[in-house]
């Protein structure tokens, strides 16, 4: 049984900002002293949509997931606007310092911080939020980062021009990762070869639901997030293909500090790939796991976000897949659907409760115009969700 919940159409528009007067240029670079460069880069992000009815999560507008449980019959829709997709980026190369080493490093904000108040202008000053900061230590095949930035999970992005900090619908139906302080290493094992292969290791932050004076669970298991992955890339005749493997591992206390017990596992598998052949591309990813609310899987739930705060131990997977089709170099039709699947059944049976969120799935078709930098497109999605097992599932 599926209800629908929620529609969406928008119409939206990017435009790589940051270059000299007069022009409208992906990026700008600044020579500094000692041979060191810094490159200015970003985009404007606007979105003007109309919704009919609202969302649960995690707001509305450009940080809309999924629909909210509660069906308004009359006089359901809202018209709105939104900029806070907006981004700004700095990327720092130095010279090498020890052979052919060289540190670069990057910092890159949004606008997702808050509402600087309520309407009628508070929802008009939105407030900077960072998303990657980190340096680096590169000789070409091997980099060593260190600072915030994607877990590995965050793998194959569906195609979007806008959402795409939180991709309405695509963040709740099997597209995991989340970006964590951490060590990060990535080494191409097979450099000049006709089968590309990368593999990448990280060593993350904890991280999970309130546990104890605003310490999170998987800060107060003391053990980091691990992560590894394995890129491929291979040419197939005309087409052209990549994929990826992931596994992860962490831990979480959900007693907290200073009470004994409370070890909570999380792990989970994710498997992407890519087809792209002429005009046409095909892509997507796979995921199953246990205990992944903070890296966006079950919904979020377990992972303490508005509305999602769920304790107890959850297992599911998640999917979902894009296929696209060029008619021209500038217009292109993109079909997405996806979904995510906690087991509401063993939840409901280990913990003695209902799972919140049973089930998501959701549909989108995209029509893309770009020209050069620019790029607009008008979309309509469908959120839905289906009750299952424990029963009472609310939308997604």
């Amino acid at each position: 049984m599926s209800n629908r919940m929620a529609s969406w159409l928008g119409l939206a528009a990017t435009v790589a900002v940051l270059g000299g007067a007069g022009q409208v240029a992906a990026q700008q670079q600044v020579k500094l002293s000692e041979g060191s460069t810094l490159t200015i880069s970003g985009f404007i992000n606007a979105s003007f949509y109309n919704n009919r009815g609202l969302f649960d999560g995690f707001s509305q507008g450009q940080s809309a997931e999924w629909a909210s449980a509660v069906v308004i019959p009359q006089d359901q829709g809202s018209m709105d606007g939104d900029i806070r997709n907006t981004r700004i980026r700095f990327d720092f190369a130095g010279q090498p310092v020890i052979g052919k080493w060289t540190p670069k490093a990057t910092l890159e904000a949004d606008f997702f911080g808050a509402f600087n108040g309520a309407p009628p202008f508070g929802d008009e000053q939105p407030q900077l939020r960072a998303r990657h900061a980190f340096v680096d230590l590169t000789n070409g095949r091997t980099t060593l980062r260190i600072g915030q930035f994607w877990s590995p999970l965050f793998g194959e992005v569906p195609v979007s021009v806008t959402h795409i900090a939180f991709p309405l619908g695509y963040g709740a139906t099997g597209m995991v990762g989340w970006r964590f302080p951490g060590i990060f290493l990535y080494h191409d094992l097979t450099p000049g070869k006709p089968l590309a292969i990368q593999v990448q290791v990280a060593v993350m932050k904890g991280s999970g639901p309130p546990a104890t004076a605003g310490i999170g669970t998987g800060e107060a298991s003391g053990v980091p997030q691990f992560e590894t992955r394995f890129n491929l890339a291979k040419k197939l005749g005309s087409a052209n293909w990549s994929g990826y493997v992931v596994f992860h591992e962490d831990n979480k206390d959900v007693n907290g500090i200073g009470n004994k017990g409370g070890d909570m596992n999380g792990w989970g598998f994710e498997t992407g790939h890519a087809i792209t052949s002429g005009k046409i591309t095909v892509h997507g990813n796979y995921y199953t796991g246990h205990n992944l609310g903070q890296q966006f899987a079950h919904i979020t739930q377990g992972s303490g976000a508005p509305a999602t705060a769920v304790q107890g131990r959850i297992q599911g997977w998640g999917a979902w897949a894009q296929a696209g089709y060029d008619f021209t170099s500038h217009w292109s039709f993109w079909f997405y659907y996806g979904m995510d699947q906690p087991n509401a059944t063993k939840y409901g049976q280990d913990n003695g409760v209902s799972l919140p969120r049973q089930l998501s799935h959701d549909t989108d078709a995209l029509i893309r115009f770009r020209a050069g930098r620019y790029a607009a497109g008008r979309w309509g999605t469908l959120p839905r969700r289906g009750p299952r097992g424990g029963g009472g599932g609310r939308g997604g």
